[in-house]
C-alpha cells in the first residue's frame, strides 16, 4: 500500500500533459475564431462554429486514414517495387491528411461562414501557422515555470523529498510517514 501512494493528491503538475493539452485547446479555440473574423470577416457566432466544427471533421477524417487508408497505403507499397516503396507509410499518410486538412478547413469556412473562396483559403492556410506559434509559446513557458518550481522545491514534483512531503488536507491516509 506504501509503493502505491507516493504523491500528495492535491499535486499541482502530477497531470501537467492533461492540463497544457486543455489550455492548448482553449487558446486553439480562440486562435480559430481570431483568425476567422480577422481574414473572413465572419462574425463572432459563425467564427466559434468553424473553430468547433471544422476541427470534430478533421479528427473523423484523421480516423478515416488511420483504420481504412493506411492499409490500402501499405498494401500498395509493399507490391511496388520502386524507390519510393522504401518509405515509410507515416510521410504518405501525413501529407494526405495535410491536403485533406486544407480542404476541410476551407469547406467549413466558406459553408458556416459564407466567406468567399480565397478568404477561406487564405484562413485554412494562416490558422495552423498561428496555432504552431501558440503551441511553441505555451510549451517553452510551461517549460520554464515547470522548471522554476522544480527549482525551487530543490527536486521534481512527481517524486518529492520527505522533508517536502506536506500532508494533504482531503486525503488525511495517503499522508501518512509509517504505513506498516
Amino acid at each position: 500500500m506504501k509503493d502505491l501512494l507516493k504523491y500528495d493528491d492535491t499535486q499541482i503538475f502530477k497531470y501537467d500533459n492533461l492540463v497544457l493539452a486543455v489550455i492548448y485547446t482553449i487558446g486553439h479555440i480562440f486562435v480559430a475564431m481570431a483568425c476567422n473574423r480577422i481574414i473572413t470577416g465572419a462574425s463572432l457566432d459563425m467564427a466559434a462554429a468553424d473553430a468547433f466544427i471544422e476541427p470534430i471533421i478533421n479528427g473523423f477524417w484523421f480516423y478515416f486514414l488511420l483504420v481504412f487508408l493506411k492499409k490500402i497505403i501499405q498494401q500498395r507499397l509493399d507490391k511496388s517495387n520502386s524507390s519510393l516503396s522504401k518509405i515509410n507509410v507515416g510521410i504518405y499518410l501525413a501529407i494526405i491528411y495535410t491536403i485533406g486538412h486544407i480542404l476541410i478547413a476551407m469547406t467549413c469556412n466558406r459553408l458556416l461562414t459564407g466567406a468567399p473562396l480565397n478568404l477561406a483559403a487564405i484562413d485554412a492556410l494562416i490558422e495552423p501557422m498561428v496555432n504552431g506559434v501558440w503551441f511553441f509559446l505555451l510549451f517553452e513557458v510551461f517549460n520554464k515555470y515547470k522548471a522554476r518550481i522544480n527549482s525551487a522545491a530543490g527536486k521534481s514534483s512527481k517524486n518529492p523529498d520527505k522533508e517536502s512531503f506536506s500532508p494533504s488536507k482531503f486525503a488525511p491516509i495517503n499522508n501518512k510517514k509509517n504505513l506498516d
